[in-house]
């Protein structure tokens, strides 16, 4: 319930008071509040909310006239309608412009509660959804990255491992062949200073510019950064 912002939008100073000092605050609700539609649609607009709270008779502009501009904009916070005995019927209809449930005058704390907690429910469902595929991208661009890294790593490592065998066995030719010897000495350092480059790069890995891999992970550029690695220790 931490961090979550409820818009609060009735014309009575003592509903919005009960709701707000004696429900949401307590439970740490952030609370905006409007004492009509129109304020209300503005504050709903200006402000990112998880849940409006909106009564259903208002001046200026009514909870039905609010809830029908709201869902004309890109507002699409849950809605509890809150309306007196005998309106249970139009707080049904209103289902169908997305209001999540309704409360009906007079209400208890523990039905606020009720309501606020299946209202916000599907909300915070969404959210540990998108933060488990948040993390799973990120698990992904860490093995990915991995993978890629270990692929130069190696490459060079065997350039290094042959070339160290075959200078052992040139070595022990009588007569050397210089030249092929220092043919493998230059390739070995060739890929000692791709090694460097690929620690330089795991040095500076926040500076790493990302792209896109598989069109769904960004991982870090490790081609783009080789390069620009390599230009500087020249």
């Amino acid at each position: 319930m931490a961090n979550e912002t409820i818009l609060v939008v009735d014309d009575s100073p003592e509903i919005v008071r009960f709701l707000k000092s004696y429900v949401l605050a307590p439970l740490d609700y952030k609370v905006l509040t409007a004492s009509d539609g129109q304020a209300g649609l503005n504050m709903a607009i200006s402000n990112p909310v998880d849940l409006i709270m909106l009564d259903m008779n208002m001046p200026k502009m009514t909870g039905l006239q609010m809830l029908v501009a709201l869902r004309q904009t890109e507002c699409k916070s849950p809605v509890v309608f809150m309306t007196v005995h005998g309106s249970e019927n139009i707080a049904v209809e209103v289902f169908r412009l997305g209001v999540r449930d309704y409360l009906i005058k007079p209400f208890t704390v523990d039905e606020v509660r009720n309501v606020i907690d299946r209202a916000l429910r599907e909300v915070r469902l969404s959210k540990e959804k998108e933060e488990l595929g948040r993390n799973l991208v990120a698990s992904e661009t860490v093995r990915q990255t991995v993978i890629t890294l270990s692929h130069y790593i190696n490459n060079n490592l065997m350039i290094l491992n042959g070339g160290f065998s075959l200078l052992l066995e040139g070595l022990q030719k009588e007569p050397a062949d210089l030249q092929f010897l220092m043919g493998i000495l230059k390739d070995c350092k060739n890929s000692a200073g791709q090694i460097e480059t690929v620690m330089g790069v795991l040095q500076r890995v926040t500076k790493v510019k990302q792209t896109n891999y598989f069109g769904q992970a960004n991982m870090l550029d490790i081609d783009t950064a080789l390069k620009e690695e390599q230009k500087e220790q020249k």
